[in-house]
């Protein structure tokens, strides 16, 4: 296969077998390692947990078009994610590897859409070897294993970019490709799915090839097919909630994040420079050299290689500017910064293919890279593995069995506070947070931060509550409390306020 820069064949293709190819089974030890081990360890207190809940409410109320937490109306994303987490549930059972399922399978299938990208655009070789950096990204594995929207967002993202790549004036029909990938990246995770749609306009712009798209026919009916796929849930939810539903989707989660810090996620504007070197340690030090590179080749020959490029620039410019900003933000940077890196990387191998003492060095340490990356990755993600929390294995303590048992479970906050998000998924009890003195300060969104008063919660009735061990006796001078279970510093009880 020929591209802008001439036939791509640095190293030997003929050993790629067609029978089983390298990149089968690299796809299975990619599927592997997200698969293995999948449900252990509890829920993360914030998105993970979130998310996990609102599928379960779907499934107990049997309302699949208005999202819920904690049976209070929830705006805050679109319903596809959840859909599929749901529909899991309802077939399998509630349960952590479920609720994370989707996320990897996206991470599976978006090493099989990297290489096809590489493959079509630079060949087979760039395509494997992309695929092969992909999967050796700490930060790639690690939230294809955590139970939250990226990585999906990632998968559709680069399904619409292979489909532009395939783009040519015999065949238009590709455009039913792009147009529905952008829709379901935008039914995933809102406006976070514009980056793809942004993305293929601006080079269309650049290859000066948007005029001759918009004659298309196959453009516009998938602009069409985009829109029945995005419309009817939002207008929906517009004729049935109004205000209330545009204030939370929009107001909130898109004009106030783009605009100031909420929910007390400040970092400087270098933060996603720090986070790309943790996430995609080593094959971050060759992205000055990779971009460089590639902006020079290009120069000399405009291709739609640009649009990489240009998504690269999308993602890390567009969230280093909003204030708002964490680590998994950036998760669709990945994909395309392994592509151009494996470019660099095969370039250099032809540019040295007449000299195989420069050209076995290159092998050498691309190897190399390829084993500090697989070792940096495999032992990040032991490290940072977290095992069972405690207030989660007390909070199913607390379950609830009976639909008609919707007693409360409490929460006491102390100098460090405990999360609604946890405890309620596990318990299936609504969850109140208690104070004693004085109501801590938090900046966390006040959905999921609502203190009271712990006096006037156990004033009338017997309430069940988690605590720190160390407070028990403190309040034992003003509270009767019967220990149930004990977990590290933690132990469930029940609680009453002596008369």
């Amino acid at each position: 296969m020929s591209n802008e820069y001439g036939p791509t064949k640095p190293l030997s293709q003929e050993r790629f077998s067609s029978n089983f190819p390298p990149i089968s089974l690299l796809v299975l030890i990619v599927a592997f390692a997200l698969l293995w081990k999948l449900g252990t360890g509890s829920l993360a207190a914030w998105d993970e947990a979130i998310y996990a809940q609102v599928s379960k409410e779907i499934v107990r109320n049997g309302d699949w078009l208005t999202l819920r937490w904690e049976h209070q109306l929830w705006f805050e994303k679109p319903p596809l994610f959840m859909w599929i987490t749901a529909l899991l549930y309802r077939l399998f059972g509630v349960s952590e590897f479920w609720a994370r399922l989707p996320s990897a399978l996206s991470g599976i299938a978006l090493i099989g859409v990297t290489y096809l990208i590489g493959k079509f655009t630079y060949g087979k070789w760039v395509g494997f070897l992309a695929a092969v950096i992909l999967s050796t990204c700490y930060h790639f594995l690690s939230f294809s294993r955590f139970g939250t929207m990226d990585v999906m967002l990632a998968l559709f993202t680069y399904l619409a970019l292979y489909a532009y790549l395939r783009l040519n004036n015999k065949n238009q029909k590709w455009w039913y490709l792009v147009w529905s990938s952008c829709a379901l990246a935008l039914m995933v995770k809102g406006a976070g799915g514009i980056i793809a749609p942004a993305a293929i306009v601006l080079v269309l712009a650049f290859d000066k090839r948007f005029g001759g798209a918009i004659r298309s026919r196959h453009f516009w009916q998938g602009v069409l097919l985009a829109l029945l796929i995005i419309a009817p849930w939002h207008i929906l939810m517009y004729v049935w909630y109004g205000r209330a539903f545009i204030d939370e989707y929009i107001g909130y989660h898109v004009i106030a994040r783009s605009t100031r810090t909420l929910e007390g996620h400040a970092s400087g504007y270098f933060y996603y420079v720090g986070k790309l070197v943790d996430g995609f340690f080593p094959w971050c030090l060759l992205v000055p050299f990779d971009v460089v590179s590639i902006i020079r080749r290009n120069l000399k020959d405009q291709s739609r290689s640009w649009v990489l490029l240009l998504l690269c620039a999308l993602v890390f410019g567009l969230y280093s500017v909003i204030p708002t900003r964490r680590p998994w933000y950036i998760v669709p940077v990945y994909p395309a910064l392994a592509i151009l890196i494996g470019v660099f990387i095969s370039n250099l191998y032809r540019d040295y293919q007449s000299r195989p003492i420069y050209r076995r060095t290159v092998t050498a340490a691309c190897a190399a890279l390829i084993i500090v990356g697989g070792l940096y990755s495999f032992v990040s993600l032991y490290f940072n593995h977290k095992p069972e929390e405690p207030v989660a294995n007390l909070s199913r303590l607390a379950q609830s069995t009976s639909p008609d048992d919707k007693d409360s479970v409490v929460l006491l906050s102390g100098v460090e506070p405990f999360y609604a998000q946890a405890p309620l998924f596990y318990s299936n009890r609504p969850v109140q947070q208690a104070y004693t003195s004085s109501e801590p300060v938090s900046e966390d969104a006040k959905r999921y931060v609502n203190y009271e008063n712990l006096a006037e919660i156990t004033r009338t009735s017997i309430k069940r509550i988690i605590l720190r061990k160390e407070d028990i006796p403190l309040l034992s001078v003003d509270y009767d409390i019967h220990v149930l279970g004990e977990d590290g510093p933690l132990a469930y009880a029940t609680i009453r306020r002596k008369v």
